[in-house]
């Protein structure tokens, strides 16, 4: 029974493995052929490797403005998010109540709306407060929507720190604050990590919000810009194209698989404690 069940899994994992790594390996590849090569021998390895491609797709789509775009929209994003998500879910989980509960109840209700369904009045509302197609609107609009998940994890986290830690900085003269900066703050530093790199990977890979609030091209990401690029002029040159979708692939990839484990880690700590 235990060969049956271990036959299974490995049937399941090779599956998950086909859908979600096969077409990204087939991109990479691809990515290094000639026009001629990639419809002639389409699942062949590439006979020689063009890098051309990555330069000409880098000065195609202009990657060096749109990759200053992604980093300040995405470190701008991920910086306020930070501040308030952890306020918040400190807040949370010191004061136990009905309010906190309603509050939090209120924040993931969030997670079921999809930013399609949402998407005309956040244009709407950001017009009428002067960020219409600006890198700020599209800086609190990230910023408000990573906060669910981020005060779900961190709230988690502080509510398992021993309350003992807190009453000593009281008895030590610590106000609030100082028991926020200096007690929870550096044990949630697991939890900080998960919501940092998570999070990083949503902003950077997002296009809906992206390519809707941001009109002008010289202001979107290098997602949403790249959609862009690839449905002009670039519709036809599918290496040049594939090339451009590795530049903003690779990074994200190398990043998850070094610190896959202190996402993951902190997951687990943050639902165990919670």
């Amino acid at each position: 029974m235990k060969t049956v069940k271990k036959l299974f899994l490995g049937f399941v994992l090779a599956m998950v493995f086909s859908v979600t790594m096969i077409p990204i390996i087939w991109v990479f590849f691809s990515s290094f052929k000639s026009k001629k090569e990639l419809m002639t021998k389409p699942w062949s390895l590439p006979e020689k490797f063009l890098f051309s491609n990555y330069t000409d797709a880098w000065q195609k789509a202009d990657f060096a403005v749109l990759t200053k775009n992604s980093v300040t929209i995405t470190a701008f994003s991920l910086l306020l998010m930070l501040v308030f998500a952890t306020m918040l879910a400190f807040a949370i989980s010191r004061y136990k109540g009905n309010l906190s509960q309603v509050t939090l109840i209120y924040l993931l209700a969030g997670q079921t709306i999809s930013a399609g369904m949402i998407i005309f009045p956040i244009v709407i509302v950001l017009r009428k407060l002067g960020f219409g197609s600006s890198h700020a609107g599209l800086i609190l609009t990230y910023a408000a929507g990573g906060l669910p998940f981020a005060v779900f994890v961190l709230q988690g986290f502080f509510a398992g720190i021993p309350y003992e830690l807190y009453e000593a900085g009281e008895i030590d003269g610590a106000g609030e604050f100082k028991i926020f900066a200096n007690i929870a703050i550096p044990l949630a530093k697991p939890a900080l990590a998960t919501v940092l790199l998570y999070q990083f990977m949503w902003v950077w890979n997002e296009f809906v919000l992206a390519f809707t609030i941001v009109s002008r091209p010289e202001k979107r990401t290098i997602i949403a810009g790249l959609y862009s690029v690839v449905n002009g002029y670039l519709n036809t040159d599918y290496v040049t194209a594939f090339a451009g979708a590795m530049i903003v692939c690779i990074p994200i990839i190398i990043i998850y698989l070094i610190f896959q484990k202190y996402l993951i880690q902190g997951l687990i700590a943050g639902a165990v404690k919670g």
